[in-house]
This record gives C-alpha cells, sequence and structure tokens, in this order.
C-alpha cells in the first residue's frame, strides 16, 4: 500500500464526520417556525393545534374546526365539553407528555462511538515500515441496568405529565362549571332585580294614588322614588358581573371574551349518590395528584438504583488500525498494516460522588414520601369539605323553596293589600319588598354554590360524583 492510496480516504472521513447526519427537523415547516413571529402561531384555535403538531413532526388528529353552537338548552356538559376541547392549558399538557417522551430513547441509547485519526506527525518506525496513518473506533457499553433503569426514570417524567394532564382536564371542567353557575347565577339576579323593579314600580303607583286622594304623604312617593334610583345602581353592579363571569366562562372556552353566550336555562340540582366514604376510597385511587406523587416516588426508588449502578465500571470496547508504508529502516520492511481490539473499564474509585448521589436518592424519597402523606390529607379534606359544602346547600336551597320564599311573596302581598287599606305603613311595605328581593337573589346564588361545590367535588375526587335530577 502506498503512502498517497493510504492517505487519499483521509479528507472523504473527514468531511463525513464533520458535516453529521442530515437532521428530519431541518425542513420548510422548522425554517418557518424559527424565522417567523411566534405571535402568528398562538394557539387560538383548533387549526393552531394541527399547525403546532405539523411543525412537531407530530401525527395531529383530524379536527373539527365548525365549533358547536350553545343554544339556551345547553347545559353545563356542553360548557365542560367546549372547554376540554379547546382550552389552551390541556393542549400544552399534551404537548408536554409528547416532549418528555422523547427523552426516554435519548435516556435508553448508547453514547457516540468516538473515531479518532492521526495523518500528521513523527509516525513510529516498525521492521514492517513507517507507520503513516493511525485510526482508531471505540465504545462505551454500560453497565447492564443503566441504560434501562435511565429509562426507567424518563418513563417516570411522563407519567407523571399524564398524571398532571389528568390534572389539568378535571381543573379546566371544574373551573369550567364553577364560572358557568356563577354566571348563573348573575344572570338571574338581574332578572330577580328587573322583575322587582317593575313591582317597585307598581308600589310607587299606589302610593302617587294614595297621595293624589290625600291618603298618604308625598313622602311615600318619594322615598319609592330613591328605593327605584338604589335599585338601578344595583343594576348596573350586577350586569358588570355578569358580564364578567361571561368572559371568564368564555375564556376557558378559548373564545373572544366578549362572545355571546345564551341565558343558562333553568335545570334540575345535582345530587351526591355516594356516601362520603366511597368518595374518599376513590379520591384515593383516581386523584391524579395522588398519582403524580406516586410516581415521583417510584421515579426516586430508580434514581436510587441508578445511583447504587454508578459504582459499577462501563466497559469501552475499541479497534485500531494503523496503515503501514511498504519502506522502512529495515531491508525486511513489507507494509504490513497494523490492527488490533482493545477492552476497557473505568474505574470508580472516587466514591464521594457516588455517595452523594445515593445520599440524593434517598432524601428524594424521603421528600416524595412525605409529599404523597401532605397530598393524600388534602384531597380528603377537600373531598370532605365539598361533600359538607353541598349538603349545606342543598339544605339551605330547600329552605329558601319550602319556607321563605312562600313567606317572603305572602309578606309583600299582605303589606301590599294594607297599604292601601290603610292599615300598614310604607316603610314596613319597602322593607317587606326589599327582604323578598334580598331572598330571592340568595336563592340563586345558594343554587350556584351548591353547584360549585360539586365542581369541587369532582376535582377532589378525580372523576364524576354525582348525577343530574330532571
Amino acid at each position: 500500500m502506498t503512502h498517497n492510496t493510504r492517505h487519499g480516504w483521509i479528507l472523504p472521513v473527514v468531511v463525513l464526520f464533520a458535516a453529521g447526519c442530515a437532521s428530519p427537523f431541518d425542513d420548510e415547516a422548522t425554517r418557518i417556525w424559527q424565522h417567523n413571529d411566534p405571535a402568528k402561531w398562538a394557539l387560538t384555535d383548533a387549526g393552531q393545534t394541527h399547525r403546532l403538531d405539523t411543525l412537531a413532526g407530530l401525527s395531529a388528529t383530524p379536527t373539527d374546526n365548525t365549533e358547536p353552537l350553545l343554544t339556551p338548552k345547553s347545559g353545563v356538559d356542553e360548557y365542560v365539553a367546549l372547554a376540554l376541547a379547546n382550552n389552551p392549558s390541556i393542549l400544552a399538557a399534551k404537548h408536554k407528555i409528547e416532549r418528555l417522551a422523547q427523552r426516554v430513547p435519548q435516556a435508553t441509547s448508547l453514547d457516540d462511538p468516538m473515531f479518532q485519526v492521526s495523518p500528521i506527525g513523527e509516525m513510529a518506525q516498525t521492521a514492517a515500515g513507517q507507520v503513516g496513518l493511525m485510526t482508531g473506533v471505540s465504545q462505551k457499553i454500560p453497565f447492564p441496568g443503566k441504560l434501562d433503569t435511565r429509562g426507567r426514570i424518563a418513563q417516570q417524567d411522563v407519567a407523571m405529565a399524564t398524571a398532571e394532564l389528568a390534572q389539568t382536564r378535571l381543573r379546566v371542567a371544574a373551573d369550567t362549571r364553577k364560572a358557568y353557575w356563577d354566571h348563573y347565577a348573575n344572570v338571574r339576579a338581574v332578572e330577580v332585580m328587573e322583575h322587582s323593579r317593575s313591582l317597585l314600580e307598581q308600589i310607587k303607583s299606589v302610593a302617587e294614588a294614595e297621595y293624589k286622594a290625600g291618603t298618604r304623604t308625598q313622602g311615600d312617593v318619594l322615598r319609592a322614588s330613591v328605593e327605584l334610583a338604589n335599585l338601578e345602581n344595583e343594576l348596573v353592579t350586577l350586569k358588570r358581573m355578569r358580564e364578567t363571569s361571561r368572559a371568564m366562562l368564555n375564556q376557558l372556552m378559548d373564545r373572544a371574551t366578549d362572545a355571546p353566550l345564551p341565558e343558562p336555562a333553568e335545570v334540575g340540582p345535582t345530587v351526591v349518590t355516594q356516601r362520603l366514604d366511597d368518595l374518599l376510597t376513590r379520591a384515593a385511587q383516581d386523584n391524579p395528584a395522588l398519582s403524580k406523587a406516586r410516581e415521583k416516588n417510584e421515579q426516586m426508588r430508580q434514581m436510587l438504583h441508578l445511583a447504587k449502578l454508578g459504582r459499577l465500571p462501563d466497559l469501552t470496547v475499541g479497534a485500531t488500525y494503523n496503515a503501514v508504508e511498504a519502506k522502512g529502516l529495515s531491508k525486511a520492511a513489507n507494509g504490513k498494516d497494523q490492527w488490533w481490539f482493545s477492552f476497557g473499564i473505568n474505574l470508580p474509585i472516587w466514591t464521594q460522588k457516588y455517595d452523594a448521589a445515593q445520599r440524593e436518592a434517598l432524601r428524594g424519597m424521603m421528600e416524595s414520601a412525605a409529599e404523597l402523606s401532605a397530598e393524600q390529607n388534602r384531597v380528603a379534606f377537600a373531598v370532605q369539605e365539598a361533600y359538607l359544602r353541598i349538603e349545606a346547600q342543598r339544605q339551605l336551597v330547600t329552605y329558601f323553596e319550602d319556607t321563605i320564599l312562600p313567606q317572603a311573596r305572602q309578606m309583600v302581598e299582605a303589606s301590599t293589600s294594607g297599604y292601601r287599606a290603610g292599615s300598614v305603613d310604607f316603610l314596613t311595605l319597602v322593607d317587606n319588598w326589599r327582604k323578598l328581593l334580598g331572598f330571592e337573589v340568595m336563592r340563586h346564588r345558594a343554587v350556584a354554590q351548591w353547584e360549585q361545590a360539586a365542581a369541587d367535588l369532582d376535582l377532589a375526587v378525580g372523576s364524576a360524583s354525582q348525577e343530574t335530577q330532571p
């Protein structure tokens, strides 16, 4: 083998290793992503979801961009379905799972092999001739179990992200339900106020008639006018609250905050169909926050196992090839090339880092165990607190509907008749009207709080815990 022949392949090899392999992400979509304004890629609708999936090289599921119409017959479940389909927090959680899943092949893959070439320098002189080129390749092979353990640690990240997605979906559903019922209460409060304004206008007409007849003073008329003005101020506040709750509900569904919404219809209340003990048992099994805490504890166990494996040496295998020229100091030089295989291991003698890795993993296990215990306590409290709130609001709504409101309406009717007959003064009539107005608003607030407590119970349990009564 001549000197020129042996060195002729050096340049292609160097160019090949310098260039590396072409990335599948070096395409037009990636360049657009890198060079365009990120604001243009904001996740504002289902179409943007498909666009992001395409850029990421993921197989996006075809989506129907036609948003279902909300009608006055749409219940809270339709609003929740829209929020679960469109909320960007859920989309972000899904992409997080896909992102972390790409760490598993990274963690379980071997390190890149090392290729070394020495084409220039004072080469060794051998009996076979002068060494003209030295090359070698080596590969590090971790101790059995290390790559698998790293893979399991990476898979625990995916499992925790999956639990986070489930928790995000539950939170979005609960927030949407609570926003819906907040909007419901505000809409109903405005309706009550507007109906009460009509009632107060009738009372004012009676006072004016009595004043013209000379049986009442002008003070009754003025008092009625003042109450109407106060009612208008309260209506302004309630309408602002109605618009705010509508904006919150639209935001959760990833719609324009000022998008119109139909007024929520009257529906039957929800009732809890299970006992508290059963709900606590279900929460311990189904709550995603607890699942995430358990996955983290398992990840710490795997990290401890990996820390122990770190004390075991890794194997490095290599192959060396030396090109020898056919001329040399010895007349017997024949230019026979040299090659050999080599085996080596690292020596894990600096034990401080391995000791520290084990201590870190042990502290991580204790930390995750304490976090799991704290989360179990928090979930148990959340389930019980929401359950008790549901029961309290149910009793309050029943008391309003069966006792307080019928009596308040009777008081207003009796006061109106008594005022016309001259046996009841105007202040008593207005006071009874005010009480009825407050009770009717409180009744709708109590219904909303009942439903919001049910949403909190679903969030704490980790799945549906009640059903709607017709």
